[in-house]
């Protein structure tokens, strides 16, 4: 299916307002005030971050103090790669690469979760930036006074592995007892994904870190316990009126988004250009004390220009990163299954929808209880760059140039002929839109 890009970018806006206004209309929607990507927080959560010396992918990070006072900050690096055997092992994506490697058939790949913090101290309004394949060794200010004499102190190492793929997350503290977290909300994130190819083109895409707001006057006592929502809540926000209970992490995730293999007309007519989207899931909360990973249920309503609807459902343990089609298929796209997958085109018979994608709660469901099991979520598009086909001879009628990824992406017959020396696809990230709260609440554990 195939249409004009500018168009159907308003008409999914459009469809996604039509949904949530006829939702809105049957129950009091509740904006997740705690929880921002515009916003300054005392968390932040860096989603996504990748590196890939070899493929040259590097993330660029940045931090900053926007407030007028000296400030502390603990970061974790989270290293959500999988290995042969489990850490210690090679790095690996699938059983089947720890057979290529030479291990034996029950050795598994497994997912890991390990931490990397670093501590960080910031004169007032000081902006950071570093490369996650470089870190930074030394603070701008680190020896040299400001003008209101303060320092800028500590060190932020590289990513723990490369390649690496995981998350950051840093906590404001108070300056002057450094093991109690602040309850100001004075940072500010911002993370950009850049890949560079043999040729020189370059791909980019940026997203802002979601930022949890610590409540002010609500810090416990416990330095180590940090509450998001739940009945001793710190962080998120006090309860609307007419509800009741703290609120925490986001109830629903409203994720619009292409249905996989959906074709967008663009340049006048002239280009069909294929696009899938990839989902980055993580944990509201986590455990850096005992290195346990957060895991979640995830449950989706999947809507359709015409209002139609489907669901499906997944599991998250630790970081989930994962394009839609991968969610109710084997990845990979083995014999084209994607192309039966509930996300697909083909199945949905619109080119653009709408996914409500919640986590389950539990296993008490007790208001009581810090069980939510909230999750956060970044979105990725990919847009081929590769051509479908050969180009037409002299003489011939040119036809709209088909631009593609993989061949699965192309007609039947088919193949996708990459960019020589390029990039197979251009990238765009978005943070995605939440309403509502959960009463049960989470937990960020620290060491």
């Amino acid at each position: 299916m195939s249409t004009k890009m500018g168009f159907w970018r308003y008409a999914l806006a459009g469809t996604a307002m039509l949904l949530l206004c006829s939702s809105a209309a049957s129950a009091r929607i509740i904006e997740a005030k705690g929880i921002s990507t515009i916003e300054k927080g005392a968390i932040l959560v860096y989603i996504d971050l990748e590196l890939d010396t070899v493929n040259g992918i590097d993330t660029r990070l940045q931090l900053t103090n926007t407030s007028n006072f000296l400030t502390r900050v603990d970061c974790y690096y989270v290293n959500a790669n999988s290995h042969c055997g489990g850490d210690g092992g090679p790095i690996c994506d699938s059983d089947a690469r720890c057979v290529e490697l030479g291990f034996s058939s029950n050795i598994r790949c497994l997912p890991g979760w390990a931490k990397r913090d670093f501590r960080l101290t910031l004169t007032k309004r000081q902006p950071l930036s570093w490369n996650l394949g470089d870190g930074l060794s030394r603070l701008p200010l680190a020896d040299q006074p400001s003008q209101d004499g303060q320092f800028n102190e500590g060190a932020i190492p590289p990513a723990p592995e490369d390649p690496f793929i995981g998350e950051l997350r840093c906590v404001q503290k108070d300056v002057g007892d450094p093991d109690r977290p602040s309850d100001r909300n004075d940072l500010k994130g911002e993370m950009t994904v850049v890949q560079t190819s043999s040729n020189n083109s370059i791909d980019a895409r940026k997203a802002n870190a979601i930022a949890i707001k610590a409540i002010e006057g609500a810090q416990d006592g416990d330095p180590n316990t940090l509450n998001i929502g739940g009945p001793e809540a710190e962080y998120g926000s006090f309860p609307a009126d007419g509800q009741e209970g703290n609120v925490g992490c986001p109830n629903i995730w409203t994720v619009n988004h292409f249905f996989e293999g959906a074709e967008v007309v663009s340049h006048e007519g002239g280009v069909n250009q294929n696009v899938n989207t990839k989902m980055t899931v993580v944990p509201c909360g986590a455990n850096f004390l005992t290195d346990i990973a957060g895991t979640a249920t995830l449950q989706f309503l999947i809507y359709n220009e015409f209002e139609q609807r489907l669901s499906t459902s997944t599991s998250v343990d630790c970081y989930k990163e994962t394009l839609l089609a991968d969610i109710d298929t084997r990845p990979g796209n083995i014999n084209n299954e994607n192309r039966r997958s509930i996300f697909s085109v083909g199945t949905q018979g619109t080119l653009t929808g709408m996914s409500r994608v919640r986590s389950v709660s539990g296993p008490d469901d007790n208001e009581d209880n810090y069980d939510g099991n909230g999750v956060l979520i970044q979105l990725e598009e990919l847009w081929g760059l590769g051509t479908c086909g050969a180009a037409p001879a002299n003489g011939e009628t040119r036809n709209a140039v088909a631009l593609c990824g993989v061949d699965s992406d192309c007609p039947d017959g088919q193949v996708c002929n990459p960019v020589s020396g390029g990039l197979p696809y251009k990238t765009t990230a978005a943070n995605v839109q939440f309403q509502g709260n959960r009463s049960q609440g989470d937990q960020i554990i620290l060491p």
